[in-house]
């Protein structure tokens, strides 16, 4: 059975080409899916907008022939009026007799038959006078509405008291059952669109009366239907209290439209969103000009969505083959811009298993050339530093040698300047004994410690006594003082390296005649570094030599020593210093008003 290895998974996904696959696909797939919810978004609006600009089209169709019906309606409202006996009737002519009565009454009804036979989409006419009572009749019935006879609803309703109140305009109601009028009406329910206005008597202008003009809301209702395209949506129009006075539907006349808040009765055309029968749907309306109504069609969203069906599933097809070939070319992207990184990594641990001086000869021009170079610039630079240890050791390792030889046993030594010194005592050559009790004295450091550093104040000791044995040579034509403070004792300096300096103050500096010269030794120190100064009134050294000196100081360059005979106990000096503490310490010549000569060292302050 095979072992799967977690490690080398969690390696793959932690490595950077990994992350940037995942990270372009990542990136890729949200950047798809919002375009392709962007552009079906934006389809979808459009056919909305599509949708809406047809119904607004369809919808002043619509209003152009309802409009016109009603004008038809009002024209024969007027043409209905001309009749005498229907004068007659709006008269207040209570003297009468019951037989003229009922002959106005027949003709009356007679004349309603006529114009309901010659136009369709009348369902019925009714007339009322002051004297609360009415004639009205439809294609099959005829009533007459008394106050007397138990029909006198009609004059309590609020479209009786409506019309009343709107004179001298007609009013337009809707949402009606023809039994409002008549309650022996056959066939089940009708609904109706009554037109109605109040009228008056050309003979006697005082007598008035109402005059109702029913129409049958089918024939409203086919006008608007048979003007839309079919949907599975419905169409209506409801009046400006919200109720609905002609529909497609038969069971929503009457009713309050549940949806009328979302309409915007500022404009005059609109459309809103909404929830129906958890059913989205969209709802379009349309202002009818002069009599507040509205048309209205709601239409499911699905209807537009049927239309892009086909278009989302392209739209998927295209997101998903275009993830997968942004995919694809990524990774061998990727692999191919990563390829330097996995060379640099190898090159590394090559490196590191101690092969040295590495590079590549061919850098690419981006990023990764840059890191290259660098790669290229360290691992040579590694070589340097390895052959300028080398080096340094190498010098060390001859610095060593050269001390080695140079030194005789400190036993042997001593033990012979003792006996010299009892040899001159038993001559009484006292100046031979201080001398080689001073040249003893100079010997004790070496016998004493093998220690590369001393404190300050053995220094001094060391050149104190080494400056008495060179007064005996110079006949005391050297003199010297110390400018140290007492706190500058404990310093800790490299042993030995006052005295080749002053050895070569002295060589150089004391002229021809013999003339004295005076040293002068100071230590300075600002917390980090240590100066020691060397001052001498010598001959001094011409400005060129020194530059060309402290020029060779600088670089260690000990080979052109040559030049300048007798200067190597200088170059010691100053290598062993740096040697020891780096190159930013070392000795500094400096030439004073003519004939002086300042040597300064400089070394890390130590305690």
């Amino acid at each position: 059975m095979k072992i799967i290895d977690f490690k080398k998974i969690s390696n793959i996904f932690h490595s950077l080409r990994m992350q940037l696959i995942l990270y372009y696909m990542v990136v890729s797939l949200v950047i798809l899916s919002v375009g392709a919810y962007i552009s079906y978004s934006y389809i979808l609006d459009m056919l909305k907008k599509n949708n809406e600009k047809y119904l607004l089209q369809q919808f002043s169709q619509a209003e152009y022939n309802i409009q016109n019906l009603l004008k038809d309606v009002d024209k024969l409202s007027k043409i209905f009026l001309l009749d005498d006996n229907i004068q007659q009737f709006l008269q207040d002519n209570y003297n009468i007799s019951e037989f003229d009565n009922i002959t106005i009454q027949k003709s009356i009804v007679e004349n309603i038959g006529q114009f309901i036979s010659n136009y369709d989409y009348l369902n019925s006419i009714f007339i009322f006078n002051d004297n609360k009572t009415g004639i009205g009749a439809s294609e099959r019935s005829t009533s007459i509405i008394r106050k007397d006879n138990g029909k006198s609803d009609y004059f309590e309703s609020k479209i009786y008291k409506k019309v009343k109140a709107a004179y001298p305009k007609a009013i337009l109601e809707g949402g009606i059952s023809q039994d409002f009028y008549n309650n022996y009406q056959p066939l089940g329910k009708t609904f109706l669109i009554s037109v109605a206005r109040v009228v008056k008597s050309t003979y006697e202008p005082r007598s008035s009366g109402i005059l109702v003009f029913n129409i049958n809301e089918k024939n409203i209702s086919s006008i608007y239907a048979n003007s839309t395209r079919s949907t599975d949506g419905s169409m209506f129009i409801v009046d400006e209290n919200g109720k609905i006075i002609s529909s497609s539907d038969n069971n929503n006349i009457g009713k309050v439209y549940n949806m009328f808040s979302a309409i915007d009765m500022k404009k005059v055309y609109g459309s809103f969103t909404a929830d129906k029968s958890s059913t989205l749907i969209q709802g379009v309306y349309y202002k009818m000009k002069d009599i507040n109504l509205y048309l209205v069609e709601e239409i499911p969203l699905q209807y537009f969505t049927k239309d892009i069906i086909v278009l989302k599933r392209v739209i998927a097809i295209v997101l998903i083959v275009s993830f997968f070939a942004i995919s694809i070319v990524t990774i061998f992207w990727l692999r191919k811009l990563t390829r330097p990184l996995n060379i640099i990594a190898a090159k590394m641990r090559e490196v590191s298993r101690g092969s040295l001086g590495l590079t590549f000869s061919r850098i690419p021009k981006n990023e990764f050339g840059i890191v290259i170079k660098r790669f290229n610039e360290m691992s040579l630079s590694i070589v340097d530093l390895i052959k300028k240890n080398d080096e340094i050791q190498e010098q060390k390792r001859k610095l060593e040698i050269e001390t080695l030889q140079s030194q005789i046993n400190p036993h042997f030594l001593y033990n012979t300047l003792n006996m010299i010194k009892w040899m001159a005592a038993g001559m009484k050559a006292k100046n031979i004994v201080d001398c080689v009790i001073a040249l003893g004295n100079m010997l004790k450091p070496l016998f004493k410690s093998s220690e590369p550093m001393c404190s300050v104040k053995e220094e001094m000791e060391y050149i104190e006594n080494y400056l008495k044995i060179i007064n005996w040579r110079f006949n005391n034509n050297v003199d010297f003082t110390f400018n140290i403070e007492e706190c500058f004792l404990v310093y800790k300096i490299p042993r030995f390296i006052i005295q080749p300096i002053i050895e070569n103050s002295i060589t150089h500096g004391i002229d021809k005649q013999g003339n004295k010269i005076h040293i002068n030794i100071d230590i300075y120190s600002d917390g980090n570094t240590l100066q020691l100064i060397v001052f001498d009134t010598g001959t001094g050294i011409e400005s060129s030599k020194i530059k060309e000196i402290n020029n060779i100081l600088q670089n260690s360059e000990n080979g052109k020593w040559s030049n300048f005979k007798g200067s190597i106990g200088l170059s010691n000096v100053n290598r062993r210093i740096r040697l020891n503490f780096g190159t930013n310490y070392g000795v500094t010549i400096q030439n004073t008003m003519g004939r002086c000569t300042r040597v300064i060292v400089k070394i890390p302050t130590i305690l």
